[in-house]
């Protein structure tokens, strides 16, 4: 009897088991494939694009202009996208456009207006983002060029021209009414050619920047250019072709061949425009032998000493550090140059715990050798009692103020703070432009100084790259600059090398400073400020959109920037760009004042 209730018990246990199994398997089943239907979309890479307007494209100053673009946004994703115009804070709220109603990004529309910000002249950064719950945040930009409101105004050419009017960037109506009086110089074309390296080595890059300008020193865009490299000993011949972009320019870039002759290298171009006049011209730079190249490098210091007699003090720079391998490279080849002093010119961590910076730096962190200016990334907060960044480096570096002023021996230094505004203002009125007013005021009555330096950040002036240059910045500080005998400016933000010429403000266009002096490399008591872009300590390098008219030199490597200064029968600031991959001094300027200037 026992062993009939035992089976039936077992039999009882079976059958529920298969109706349990029964009822609950399909709705697994059902489950497991939603899951592995939605699991495409929680794994999809976001993506986000401007269509219009393009880079390259026009924009008329003053005016309204639609950006428009695309998403992978759809009603489901719960996305948005907003924009911004060169980095004016907030980012504006796009309009979703995309056929299934006011959460469908898909198609997106912004309205550029005067009530947020406006096209200006030059060049312009507009920048959209997507974000999204499920996803990483994603970026598109493009670059447009500001061009004035010239649509009731035409330039009449010469009546051999079958062109009735051309549309010009960057002329203001008074300029262009004084073309039409003069009437005879509206179509000439004016062509320059700049080679990066002179003399250069055999087997080495050149890079040859050509500039096409109207009459009146205007950039022509989409200028044909048809070159023709003649190598030394009329041995060898290459054509190259392309086109000017928006700043008039078109780079060049080639290999030299290792065995060919040394000697002169002649550059041939020839310039053409629609309704302009074509315009030939030849430059020429020497070719030398690799040895010839060291020989010279050496006496710019390429055995890695750059200690010159009489020097009064020396320092090494750079801007935008990272923490890796080409960091660390970078900081063991500063401390090699056993110098007075060390700046690092911003973003010196993009981690919030800066302990790798504190580490990599320790070897030139000492005996208050190491000099810092804020960044974007340092600036997290105005708060030195908190746990942010921003009080980590004040604390470390045992800062009373982010922007302060010191001498050292006959030269006075200023550290700017032009990381966040919203936490350090740096506008005219604010604490900070007084301190800057009234520091150099005093500096350049001072009979002790010989020269001022000033470091920071955010660059006044730069060639097209990731970041614009800042407008506040430029228009507030670079007369002042002037004013008071600046004589370089040394700043980061952009991952590369550039170098300007002396530069004055120009009152009606601050993004196109006058040129003092055309010299490539020596400046006798310029008595205007050059500018520097050293953001070259480590982090990911940026690429170049093309060369501002007012920069010498651009280049993207990894080094730092070494100053020597000296002080004999005159006073003299050698400044020369160390490039920590090749071992070699890629640029270098010297600046010669008088001892009673």
């Amino acid at each position: 009897m026992s062993g009939e209730a035992t089976l039936s018990f077992r039999v009882t246990i079976s059958f529920l088991s298969t109706v349990i199994l029964l009822l609950f398997t399909p709705s697994q089943l059902i489950f497991a494939q939603s899951s592995a239907q939605q699991l495409p979309f929680l794994t999809q890479k976001e993506s986000i694009k401007i269509l219009s307007p393009v880079t390259t494209q026009n924009a008329t100053v003053g005016k309204d202009l639609i950006i428009s673009g695309q998403s992978s946004d759809d009603v489901v994703k719960n996305c948005s996208v907003s924009v911004i115009v060169n980095d004016i804070r907030p980012y504006q709220n796009a309009f979703a456009r995309g056929t299934e109603g006011m959460d469908d990004f898909s198609r997106w529309e912004f309205a550029l207006s005067n009530d947020y910000t406006h096209v200006i002249e030059g060049m312009n950064k507009i920048t959209a983002k997507l974000l999204c719950e499920s996803a990483p945040t994603r970026w598109y930009s493009v670059f447009v060029n500001g061009i004035p409101n010239l649509s009731n105004v035409q330039i009449a050419p010469p009546q051999s021209s079958p062109i009735q009017s051309v549309e010009r960037s960057n002329v203001s109506e008074t300029n262009l009414s004084n073309i039409e009086e003069s009437g005879n110089n509206d179509t000439s074309l004016l062509v320059s050619i700049l080679a990066q390296k002179n003399p250069i080595a055999r087997g080495d890059i050149q890079n040859t920047t050509i500039t096409v300008t109207d009459s009146a020193k205007r950039p022509i865009t989409n200028a044909e250019i048809n070159g023709k490299l003649i190598y030394p000993g009329n041995n060898f011949e290459k054509e190259f072709v392309g086109k000017t972009d928006y700043n008039g320019k078109f780079i060049y870039s080639w290999t030299i061949g290792k065995k060919g002759d040394v000697g002169p290298l002649t550059v041939e171009v020839d310039a053409s425009s629609q309704g302009y006049q074509s315009s030939f011209i030849t430059s020429s730079f020497d070719v030398v032998d690799s040895s010839e190249s060291s020989k010279d490098n050496s006496a710019l210091g390429g055995n890695l000493d750059l200690h010159i007699p009489n020097s009064e003090l020396d320092f090494v720079v750079a801007g935008d550090y990272g923490c890796d391998s080409k960091t660390r490279q970078t900081i063991k080849d500063m401390v090699e140059q056993d110098t007075d002093l060390a700046f690092a010119l911003g973003d010196l961590s993009e981690v919030k715990n800066p302990n790798c910076f504190f580490d990599i730096i320790s070897k030139l962190d000492n005996k208050d050798k190491f000099k810092v200016a804020l960044g974007e990334s340092d600036t997290d907060s105005n708060e030195v009692r908190s746990s942010s960044r921003f009080s980590d480096f004040v604390r470390h570096f045992d800062l009373e103020s982010p922007f302060y002023s010191f001498d050292y021996k006959n030269v006075h230094f200023l550290a700017m703070s032009t990381g966040k505004s919203v936490f350090i203002p740096y506008a005219p009125g604010s604490a900070q432009y007084e301190f800057i007013n009234d520091d150099l005021s005093k500096a350049a009555n001072n009979t002790n100084v010989d020269w001022i330096i000033v470091y920071g950040y955010r660059p006044l002036y730069t060639s097209p790259t990731i970041h614009p240059s800042t407008e506040i910045l430029r228009e507030t500080y670079a007369p002042l600059f002037e004013k008071y005998g600046v004589d370089l400016v040394m700043t980061s933000h952009n991952h590369n090398y550039q170098r300007s010429y002396p530069l004055v403000y120009n009152v009606a266009h601050s993004r196109e400073p006058i040129i003092k002096d055309v010299n490539a490399s020596y400046y006798s008591m310029p008595g205007v400020p050059i500018y520097v872009v050293v953001g070259t300590a480590g982090n990911n390098l940026y690429d170049f959109r093309g060369q501002a008219p007012f920069m010498v030199t651009q280049f993207r490597e990894t080094g730092f920037l070494h100053i020597n200064i000296t002080k004999a029968e005159q006073n003299v600031l050698t400044g020369t760009f160390h490039n920590v991959g090749t071992g070699n001094y890629d640029d270098r300027f010297i600046i010669v004042k008088s001892k009673s200037e």
